[in-house]
């Protein structure tokens, strides 16, 4: 694990692959980490390079709380950190978000949007207010996080794999949890996202019953050019229920922006 320092808050991060290109991933709520991305960032195409921020684990709050702008600043500020002219980046769930957020607010740090499992709201999402209570209910305990992270997934691939990002995620401060869920609920970025002109592409599980097909396609109606890789037999979590296909389609538009750079 490296860090770094953004807006006097100490940030931890992990990094894979080289190049002169660079994105960077965004990982979900719930303790999620940079552990989410392990198998994507190993698989990155020649030529680029990824970091993987923490949020929650080793890292200090943002200055201005554990929210979805909070979030969008430090991701500003990590792309700037790394002296970085621009990058891609990649959000998971509540992460997607923040990346919208990011593109929307900082554009001149954006080269390419990948957003995965994700949407510009939460309307109709089934389980979001669902979670949030187990939480505030339950706490932070294993057994907790374990049964809020079985959400995530149609099959979990790797029982090994799944315990350990369960293990992390106890280690995420539950103040934190809950306020970026709670600042999740409240953000609506539909509105927004005609704004957001960089290349897009939308990574769906079609079994995600939560983030259900209709986040994908109000991202697709909002966002103009944007493309959608579809996984048919993945749920929340397509960069570990189908890594492979996840990282074809992933390597194909970095593929396209580094063609068009």
């Amino acid at each position: 694990m490296t860090h770094i320092t953004i807006d006097g808050a100490r940030v931890a991060y992990t990094e894979a692959g080289a190049g002169p290109r660079a994105i960077v991933f965004v990982h979900g709520g719930f303790g999620s980490s940079s552990g989410l991305w392990a198998s994507t960032m190993a698989a990155l195409p020649p030529g680029w390079r990824g970091y993987a921020i923490n949020n929650f684990v080793e890292s200090d709050p943002p200055p201005d709380g554990y929210t979805i702008p909070a979030f969008a600043q430090r991701l500003d500020g990590f792309i700037a950190a790394l002296g970085l002219p621009s990058a891609v980046i990649c959000g998971h769930s509540m992460g997607g978000v923040v990346c919208q957020q990011t593109a929307i607010t900082y554009p001149g740090r954006v080269a390419g949007l990948a957003l995965v499992a994700t949407g510009p709201s939460i309307r109709n999402h089934g389980i979001a207010l669902q979670v949030l209570a187990d939480l505030e209910a339950g706490g932070a305990t294993r057994q907790n996080l374990d049964a809020i992270s079985r959400h995530w997934f149609a099959h979990i691939p790797d029982q090994a794999q799944f315990d350990a990002y369960v293990d992390t995620a106890t280690r995420a401060p539950l103040d934190g949890m809950l306020a970026a869920q709670r600042s999740l609920v409240a953000t609506d970025l539909e509105p927004l996202l005609p704004r957001i002109a960089c290349p897009t592409l939308v990574l769906h599980g079609a079994r995600d019953h939560g983030r259900t097909m209709d986040h994908a396609e109000r991202l697709l109606a909002g966002i103009s050019g944007a493309r959608l890789a579809l996984f048919e037999t993945s749920g929340h979590a397509p960069m570990w229920e189908a890594p492979a296909a996840f990282q074809a389609a992933l390597a194909e538009f970095l593929a396209r922006i580094g063609d068009a750079a």
